[in-house]
């Protein structure tokens, strides 16, 4: 699927704020679908980055209500005039791997070669997280 640019997001937030907003519909055999969103987060720059987006889809279905969960990986982007957005889900094994890991948690597993890539990017970055640390300490130990 190509990227989508709406022509009202001019702003960054706005995109958000849309790209988060509970939904409702009903599929063409009378269920009622609700789609909240849970939690999000944007990880990026001025000019593009990755929305995830933790959602809980409900069906009011005439035997009982379900409900699932799911996580939606959006990338971002502004074109000069207006931010666009390219959807995928967690199933589509997106290589985007910044994830909150406690998204991961939320959410039933669809693709373990995914998360297993979100995991070892937040063991790399707090392994580096780590070194900075020290390293700051060092340095401030050395003046003293």
């Amino acid at each position: 699927m190509g990227w989508l640019f709406p022509y009202h997001t001019f702003r960054r937030s706005g995109l958000i704020a849309e790209r988060t907003a509970t939904q409702e519909w009903t599929r063409p055999d009378g269920v009622l679908v609700r789609c909240e969103a849970l939690k999000h987060c944007y990880r990026g720059n001025r000019f593009s980055g990755v929305l995830y987006i933790v959602w809980e889809q409900t069906f009011f279905e005439p035997d009982g209500i379900t409900t699932d969960r799911v996580i939606e990986v959006d990338l971002l982007r502004y074109d000069g005039t207006t931010w666009g957005y390219k959807d995928m889900d967690e199933s589509m094994h997106p290589f985007y791997y910044s994830c909150p890991l406690s998204y991961l948690d939320m959410v039933p597993e669809r693709c373990p070669e995914w998360r297993a890539g979100v995991r070892a990017h937040a063991a790399k970055v707090a392994a580096k997280t780590k070194a900075t640390k020290a390293r700051r300490k060092a340095m401030r130990e050395g003046r003293q």
